[in-house]
């Protein structure tokens, strides 16, 4: 289903002395989940996936499909990478051109000439929008959620309108969980022990997926086999860090399958928002390839050797046919790949490489429950709290002031 290349950095000379320091860390693990369990949440999948949830989402789901053009979610940050990478990853690349509804993402920036093109877009379509946002007071989700309910309060009559919004938050009293009440919006809950980057499997995630037409059983499969056994997430934790102390600074997750660059941004969150604190950390950026070979390309050949590379490989059996090689696109870009990880080997850049045999729903509910284990284990590694972001709320705390 999915392999697991870690021995490019034995090449990095790492001693016997550095790996037996880990001998005993499987216990150590089970403490330190047990110590963060308020944060936990995302780990316990059986819970997540329960068929009182699945019932809701899946019936959510269908009204949603059978009742609009345009189905808008609305959120930041880990409120949509997570479906977004989904959905993405499993749609053909024009999905959104051939299926209905629409799906779209607004939320993510402050800028009027979006919203004012946006609108323009929409007006004539019939719409439902999920507004997500665990505190229940983002600023770009609240002021987007205002202006999209303006514009829906005069489209909708109270009737209507109250089965064209959908809220999605935690269970405590905020302004969204008031509104779901004012105007009896379905609402869903987003556990109190699981932060947004770690929320792809509640229903913020599962509820646009399945909006999708994806089959959340599979991806439940692939995230349970994923926590069943967990030597090699320790393995990507421990390599990661042992970079880190070698002077590696900056992880770059590569793809060559286009599909996945809402899934590494996904990744780029996941990573940043856990792991950069105390002034260290692994800086995490995205390299879309072949097209960023002509550009950071250059700099991870013949640049500053503080890049390592964890490579997403994707296998297909496309037969498009290039006559002037005598070999599929497929396969060229195959080669591609392993032939640039090859020459950044050579130059110094080492690479894991995670190769997927077939985009599913499956290996892609796996391949998300992995990451986020393996990064919770590096933050018990580099002796952070990988479930915090303080340096988030704090310049959120300073546009509150301003504002």
């Amino acid at each position: 289903m999915i392999k697991f290349d870690f021995d490019t950095f034995r090449k990095q000379n790492i001693t016997d002395e550095e790996l037996n320091q880990f001998d005993n860390i499987d216990n150590e693990i089970n403490v330190f989940f047990d110590q963060y369990k308020n944060y936990m949440g995302w780990y316990h999948i059986d819970k997540l996936f329960n068929n009182q949830i699945m019932e809701d989402i899946n019936a959510t789901g269908s009204y949603i499909k059978d009742n609009c053009d345009a189905f808008i979610v609305v959120g930041i940050g880990g409120s949509y990478l997570g479906s977004q990478a989904v959905i993405e990853a499993l749609n053909d690349y024009y999905y959104n051109q051939k299926k209905s509804p629409k799906i779209y993402y607004l939320g993510t920036s402050l800028s009027s000439q979006q919203y004012n093109d946006f609108i323009d877009l929409i007006k004539e379509k019939e719409i439902i929008i999920n507004v997500i946002s665990k505190s229940g007071t983002t600023l770009e989700t609240t002021i987007t959620y205002e202006l999209l309910l303006k514009f829906m309060k005069e489209k909708y009559n109270p009737e209507e309108l109250k089965n064209r919004v959908i809220i999605t938050t935690d269970n405590d009293d905020n302004p969204l969980k008031e509104d779901a009440r004012k105007y009896g919006f379905k609402s869903f809950i987003i556990p109190s022990d699981i932060g947004g980057r770690y929320s792809v499997f509640t229903p913020a995630g599962l509820l646009p997926i399945r909006v999708s037409n994806f089959d959340l059983k599979k991806l439940y499969d692939g995230a349970k086999e994923a926590c069943n056994n967990i030597n090699n997430q320790i393995k990507y934790a421990i390599i990661r860090h042992l970079m880190y102390k070698k002077g590696k600074t900056i992880e770059a997750f590569v793809i060559y399958e286009p599909k996945l660059n809402s899934f590494v941004e996904w990744l780029k969150q996941l990573y940043a928002e856990s792991l950069g604190k105390e002034e260290k950390g692994i800086l995490p950026i995205g390299l879309s390839n072949t097209k960023d070979l002509h550009s950071m390309g250059q700099y991870i050949q013949e640049g500053s050797k503080i890049v390592f590379e964890t490579i997403i490989k994707t296998n297909s059996n496309n037969n498009m046919m290039i006559d002037k090689y005598n070999k599929t696109l497929d396969q060229i870009n195959d080669i591609a790949c392993l032939s640039t990880a090859a020459a950044h080997l050579e130059a110094g850049v080492l690479n894991n490489i995670i190769t997927i045999e077939t985009i599913n729903e499956k290996t892609i509910g796996y391949l998300m429950q992995f990451f986020m284990i393996s990064c919770a284990i590096s933050g018990y590694i580099e002796g952070v709290n990988p479930f915090d972001q303080e340096g988030v709320n704090n310049y959120k705390t300073k546009i509150e002031e301003l504002l």
